[in-house]
């Protein structure tokens, strides 16, 4: 049974789709790019199952038919307006629909609109669920995909004493409340009665692009440092960013959780130049990564499973049980506990970017405005040029 233990976080998450658009070049028939979406989920496990929740237990369950959706939509179709119209649409994972993909056509290109449930992948996933579609639109046959489940290869080693206690203490203490599909849709729907995501992106140039690189290169840190960096320099106290790490090894492109993460605490010092902020904050990043990189993994590996989804519940006031509300503050799902920032940055994206007659022109990575975390900033680079995304769903702060 693959059960679902460390993305168990994900289950009862109200806003937690992540959104690709996909710009193609190539003349693309509608129809047969949206043959090649069908194939591409029948390509992987992942999308070929729906998540059953019994008995506190919550679990994939592979399907005959995939119940992931494609649509193909009108050439004046605005992509962030069907991003607004669909979220307030509980994805019926209960039912198989991990997945909604739109494609648009246009006289001069075609834009393919995925929204994925967190429970599908990661990042990195939809990233391989597009060359999946972009194999089977140039009809090259698809490997089948096994859905791989994390906490199977987690280290027993190397939890804070601290982290320890506090799990126990749950153990111990957790009256084993279990919720059912009622209150998944319920809280869905009160959550998106008032608010919309709020969208906006960048695309740099191939020069800005490139400076970012050559900067980052000539002050000794990464690229992802020096991105963490231009945002932290917004703030003018101590801010509190978390930062999406991958633990996928290499080859594996199956659609699946296969990501971490980090927080440091930085106060951009206005006193000292870009440069040198930029280094302090690399080597926050480079000793979190060495001392804590699958710690939230390991955390939650430890806790009861139906606190976890009681946290969620209790963070939109439709729980109100006193251990998931101490739990919601541990975990930064409240008020002062949240982080400030996350930046979910894909890299330069690792596939293809020619398949036969078609290319990818961009890809807009948008991460899920979760709500452990106030502002939520999506980096994706392909062909040389870098995109920036900002998701919010409160405000209309620019990027």
């Amino acid at each position: 049974m693959n059960e679902i233990v460390t993305e168990r976080s994900n289950l009862f998450e109200p806003n937690v789709y992540i959104t690709m658009c996909v710009e193609i070049t190539g003349k693309v028939c509608p129809q047969k790019l949206s043959a090649a979406v069908k194939q591409a989920f029948e390509a992987n496990e992942a999308t070929m199952s729906k998540i059953v929740l019994k008995n506190g237990l919550a679990y994939y369950k592979k399907m005959p038919v995939s119940c992931c959706k494609t649509e193909i939509c009108n050439e004046n179709t605005n992509w962030i307006d069907l991003v607004n119209q669909n979220e307030k649409i509980t994805f019926a994972i209960d039912k198989g629909e991990l997945v909604r993909v739109f494609v648009i056509p246009s006289a001069n290109q075609t834009q393919i609109l995925i929204m994925a449930h967190h429970l599908v992948g990661d990042g990195k996933s939809i990233i391989y669920f597009v060359k999946d579609i972009m194999n089977a639109l140039s009809d090259i046959p698809l490997t089948y995909k096994p859905l791989t489940l994390l906490e199977r290869n987690l280290p027993q080693k190397g939890l804070s004493v601290a982290a320890n206690l506090y799990a126990r203490y749950c153990n111990y203490k957790w009256n084993n409340r279990y919720f059912v599909w009622q209150d998944y849709y319920d809280l869905h729907n009160k959550y998106w009665e008032t608010i919309s995501s709020d969208i906006q992106y960048k695309t740099l140039s191939v020069e800005e692009t490139q400076k970012i690189i050559e900067d980052a290169k000539r002050i000794g840190c990464s690229v992802n440092s020096y991105i963490v960096t231009m945002f932290l320099q917004k703030y003018q106290s101590l801010c509190k960013a978390g930062i999406p790490v991958s633990i996928r090894q290499e080859k594996n492109e199956a659609m699946s959780n296969l990501t971490s993460g980090i927080y440091i605490k930085y106060k951009y010092d206005t006193q000292k130049t870009f440069a040198q902020n930029a280094m302090q904050v690399h080597k926050k990043i480079t000793r979190e990564l060495k001392r804590n990189r699958v710690f939230v993994l390991q955390f939650l590996a430890r806790m009861p499973v139906t606190l976890l989804d009681a946290v969620l519940l209790n963070t939109y006031n439709s729980c109100s049980e006193h251990l998931a509300k101490k739990t919601a503050k541990v975990m930064g799902y409240s008020g002062k506990y949240k982080k400030d920032l996350g930046i979910s940055n894909l890299t330069v994206i690792d596939i293809p970017v020619s398949y036969g007659n078609y290319k990818i022109k961009n890809i807009v990575f948008v991460p899920p405005a979760v709500s452990y975390s106030h502002n939520i900033i999506g980096v994706s680079t392909i062909n040389g040029r870098m995109t920036i995304s900002y998701h919010d769903i409160s405000t209309g702060k620019s990027i």
